[in-house]
């Protein structure tokens, strides 16, 4: 029987240092692979269709979560976002571990769907409130509301954020990859 890969799922709060901290891994290692998220929001001037993000409708997405294409799905800051079930299967038939971007609720589905003992997670915390805050207002991409929102969302999402494996703080990104890398090496994943 050959190897299965593992979903290795990465969350944050708004901000946390995911994105980074996941470009900076599939960079190191290329037997990773990121499964690309579905959303509804808009293109952002430096994505790319298929690259960053799948691009839909409202109307699209809806259909898509009606034919069962989503391993999970959620709707966060008013924009849905999922992750299409086959590019997962695809990767974890081939030996290799895909990378999910996604929040708590969406850990639980996936865990749920695929059984804990096929999927690790890791919630990235910031060093502290105030630096969190500060990267935060850094991106300056949103408004006062806006980062107010994700303040207070964050503080939630911290509070549940228990169930993960690893609890992994971003004092430096070098450091965080370099923590993860090194639970990678003892579970076998890279």
């Amino acid at each position: 029987m050959e190897k299965r890969g593992k979903v290795v799922i990465i969350s944050s709060v708004s901000g946390g240092g995911k994105s980074s901290l996941i470009e900076k891994l599939l960079v190191k290692h290329p037997g990773l692979s990121l499964s690309i998220t579905a959303t509804t929001r808009a293109m952002r001037e430096y994505e790319q269709e298929g690259k960053h993000y799948f691009f839909y409708s409202q109307d699209e997405f809806m259909k898509k979560i009606e034919d069962g294409y989503f391993l999970e799905y959620a709707k966060v800051y008013n924009y849905y976002y999922g992750i299409p079930l086959e590019n997962v299967e695809n990767t974890l038939s081939q030996g290799r571990s895909s990378i999910l971007n996604i929040d708590i609720q969406g850990k639980k589905t996936v865990q749920k769907k695929l059984g804990k003992n096929q999927v690790m997670s890791f919630f990235l915390l910031p060093p502290s409130i105030k630096v969190w805050e500060e990267r935060l207002r850094g991106r300056r991409s949103n408004t006062e509301e806006e980062i107010q929102k994700r303040l207070k969302e964050g503080k939630k999402e911290m509070e549940h954020s228990k169930s993960y494996d690893w609890h992994i703080i971003n004092h430096s990104l070098e450091q965080a990859v370099q923590e993860i890398e090194e639970i990678f090496y003892r579970n076998k994943i890279i």
